[in-house]
């Protein structure tokens, strides 16, 4: 099935590394919150996409997955064009 390359990680580690990357992306928000909140709007849209890109590290084997099930479906059309 699609995704069936992707190592599933379940260890305790990766577990704490993903709850990292939540609470950062947590922090990144109320940050950029307050620095909206004074005015300083450049200052917090680069928390919030900072904020952002810890979420995306929190999905990044569900984002993993996703590419290789996107790269199997490529090569099976590939192969029924032939």
């Amino acid at each position: 099935m699609y995704g069936d390359d992707v190592k599933k990680r379940k260890g305790f580690g990766q577990i704490i590394i993903t709850a990292m990357f939540i609470w950062s992306a947590l922090l990144c928000h109320f940050e950029a919150s307050s620095l909206r909140e004074e005015g300083d709007i450049s200052n917090a849209a680069l928390y919030w996409f900072f904020g952002f890109t810890a979420v995306l590290g929190a999905f990044r084997f569900k984002i993993a997955k996703l590419i290789y099930g996107l790269i199997e479906l490529k090569k099976i059309k590939n192969k029924n064009k032939l």
